[in-house]
């Protein structure tokens, strides 16, 4: 009995120190937001877009033009509902049924939500934009908020998985760094403000947050029952 209540405490102090850390940083991303919805979007205190646009204006060419616009496709829903898919159905084939569930709910979460902010500023695109065809509201931007929460979903996948630790980590950085250049493709291609995209980053944060804490609470509650019980 002495084993299993010693266990159960390390299990509650893990759990403790997760829970703080996320809800750290869902409260954290909840103020970020806001300051940016307040003071950017709707006081047009421009400066972060302003000067975040006139650093790539130095850089716009043909080529790079191309080669954002090959970034920019995995943010959009031509790939990211096929990607999201495979992931369902991945995580199904593996028994993590619960999981797909998570992720499902995710992804449909993060369209809507960006959706309803989007009509709640109604905020107008930049003007001149690098490439046409682009409608819309702009602020957030939805193929940085889909792509982000995509992002923490594989590597919350990656983390779960039996790999080893230095592959986990490499992996994880190389997608992150490859989901912040679609948010940058955007700027770069005037189709979105930095401050669509970080908000954006902020929104997909508060999702993966909250969804963390609600895993933890459900598997720690579970993993301390059973051993109670043993």
């Amino acid at each position: 009995m002495t084993v299993h209540l010693k266990d159960n405490n390390k299990y509650l102090k893990l759990f403790a120190i997760e829970f703080v850390v996320a809800a750290i940083i869902l409260t954290a991303s909840i103020l970020l937001f806001e300051f940016i919805a307040n003071e950017i979007v709707i006081e047009n205190e421009d400066n972060l877009d302003v000067n975040t646009f006139n650093f790539f204006y130095s850089y716009i060419s043909a080529f790079n033009t191309k080669v954002a616009l090959v970034i920019t496709f995995f943010g959009s829903w031509y790939f990211l509902v096929p990607a999201n898919i495979l992931v369902i159905v991945y995580l199904i084939k593996k028994n993590k049924q619960q999981y797909s569930l998570i992720a499902a709910i995710l992804s449909i979460l993060s369209f809507l939500s960006g959706l309803f902010i989007k009509d709640i500023f109604r905020r107008h695109r930049p003007l001149v934009p690098v490439v046409a065809g682009v409608d819309g509201y702009s602020f957030p931007s939805g193929h940085s908020l889909g792509a982000f929460t995509f992002c923490g979903v594989i590597i919350f996948i990656i983390f779960r998985s039996t790999i080893p630790g230095f592959i986990k980590w490499l992996l994880s950085i190389l997608i992150l760094v490859f989901t912040l250049l679609i948010g940058l493709s955007r700027i770069y291609l005037h189709v979105h403000f930095a401050s669509d995209v970080l908000g954006s980053l902020l929104i997909a944060i508060m999702w993966l947050s909250l969804t963390f804490i609600t895993i933890q609470l459900v598997e720690k509650n579970i993993k301390i029952s059973v051993r109670k019980d043993l």
